[in-house]
């Protein structure tokens, strides 16, 4: 696990070095802010789009049709979760030593579903903004990172779940993290608009992702076929995904998306990375410190 972590910081630090972060701060400021709501109605599952149980939606879409993916099928696979079903939580074990798969997080905390919530350094913090109520994992604001995964509502009407941009009109860091009481933050894919934005990062790697719906559904996303972030956002930014906003939240093998419903698992484990797994050999979830999880919420 040293060794692995030690990639990922490796390779943030020479992202930033070389310009390979996206261009959060390049993008122009829209009216647009994602936002999900407490309550969204109801609403039947598009064609593609199988039920899992009510309130769960599972699709697969190819991610670039007109490209031909170095290794692996070239699907995206997208869970989509409505909010007034489910609980978004973080789940944390504040260090590599405690560290679990995305299977062993669901099985351990009774989740629906597990993620990973953001890329960690060597001793399992994540690199950007991570805050829990009283606890902040990371309560550092870090200047590279343009998107903020906030939920846990703390005043009445406010929306269950939101993840505006930096760029967006209106955003207040300060007023966010008073209004909720989880907010984990992490590079964006898309813009204040839904459209995708270009990432200066020319490799290409298994990636898993979260966003919300225009219909106000949580989503999460896992792409084990490696492909740049740029081309990724442009799939994700398709209109018929209805994608109001994203960000991603790791890459290579350690990429995860689990899930479990009605007897049913989807399991979805990242491989390939340019320069450090060059390869689709990876069948095994790696250890996560932080997952983003989905728990049903109680009948009412």
């Amino acid at each position: 696990m040293t060794r692995a972590r030690t990639k990922t910081a490796l390779l943030l630090a020479a992202a930033l070095a070389s310009g390979g972060c996206p261009r959060d701060t390049n993008v122009p400021v829209a009216v647009h802010r994602a936002a999900v709501s407490a309550t969204p109605p109801a609403r039947p599952a598009p064609a593609g789009r199988r039920l899992l149980e009510p309130g769960l939606w599972v699709e697969r879409v190819r991610v670039a049709p007109d490209v031909a993916p170095v290794v692996g099928d070239g699907y995206l696979t997208l869970l989509r979760a409505d909010p007034a079903r489910f609980d978004l939580t973080l789940e944390r074990a504040g260090s590599i030593d405690g560290a679990l798969t995305a299977e062993a997080w669901a099985a351990s905390r009774g989740l629906v579903a597990a993620v990973n919530a953001s890329m960690f350094s060597p001793d399992g913090r994540s690199v950007g903004l991570m805050v829990d109520g009283a606890a902040e994992p990371n309560g550092r604001d870090h200047p590279a990172y343009g998107g903020f995964l906030a939920f846990g509502a703390r005043r009445a009407g406010a929306p269950a779940v939101t993840l505006p941009g930096r760029s967006c009109a209106g955003f207040d860091l300060g007023a966010l993290r008073a209004s909720y009481r989880a907010v984990v933050q992490n590079y964006r894919l898309l813009d204040c608009d839904g459209a995708a934005i270009p990432w200066r990062d020319e490799k290409v790697y298994s990636a898993a992702v979260v966003g919300v719906d225009r219909a106000g559904r949580v989503v999460f996303g896992h792409a084990r076929s490696p492909f740049t972030m740029t081309v990724l956002a442009l799939a994700l930014a398709r209109p018929a995904l209805e994608m109001a906003a994203a960000v991603f939240v790791e890459g290579g093998p350690e990429a995860s998306l689990y899930a479990r419903s009605s007897g049913a698992a989807l399991r979805a484990i990242g491989s390939y990375e340019t320069g450090f797994r060059p390869d689709d050999s990876n069948t095994a979830y790696w250890p996560l410190p932080n997952v983003l999880g989905l728990r049903r919420r109680a009948a009412r």
